[in-house]
């Protein structure tokens, strides 16, 4: 009979997880969001470069039986224009806001995903009578208070300690030392 409540339990976990991420996915998709700059601007200008580099190569040297020689030359050159292209495309300031917007919206898009899933695993966790990340830092965070605690506590002690073998000595009169008298004969 537990078992099959424990089985319930973790279907309906699992079924919650799945109507969670259903609407996370139908917010997603009903989100009109800012419209994208358009790859086309950027992409443009570097493929017509290596057509050009293709159109020139083909142009000045004809056609011969080697075949693979030529192709060879071709990449070379076409990965050359490319390593020189992508260089300047990415050393300029409209590329790198280009990727930054890339990336915010990346981040906006994956934000409500994360949370799901954060949840989910927090339920998950819950469910299993497991410890989640935020209980066991927490915990982690207990522990190095109360030994930072120990230590204040140990080094006080010491303090006490030392101050009390101390107080004996300075107590303490003198007394004399018991030496042996010299006897008259052993003059």
């Amino acid at each position: 009979m537990a078992d099959s409540a424990a089985t319930q339990q973790l279907f309906d976990l699992w079924r919650k997880q799945f109507e969670d991420g259903a609407q996370a996915w139908a917010r997603m998709l009903t989100q009109q969001p800012a419209a994208p700059p358009d790859p086309f601007t950027f992409w443009r200008p570097i493929l017509d470069q290596g057509l050009q580099n293709w159109a020139r190569m083909f142009a000045q040297a004809p056609a011969s039986p080697d075949l693979l020689a030529q192709w060879k030359q071709f990449l070379d050159q076409w990965i050359e224009a490319w390593s020189r292209v992508l260089g300047q495309a990415m050393n300029t300031e409209a590329f790198a806001q280009l990727m930054g917007k890339s990336l915010d919206q990346f981040l906006a898009a994956q934000a409500p995903f994360k949370k799901a899933t954060e949840q989910s695993v927090d339920a998950a966790l819950q469910t299993l009578n497991l410890a989640s990340r935020s209980q066991l830092t927490g915990v982690a965070k207990q522990i190095v208070d109360l030994e930072e605690r120990l230590e204040r506590v140990e080094d006080a002690v010491l303090a006490v300690l030392k101050k009390l073998d101390e107080l004996p000595r300075a107590r303490e009169p003198e007394r004399p030392s018991k030496r042996p008298a010299a006897s008259p004969e052993a003059g």
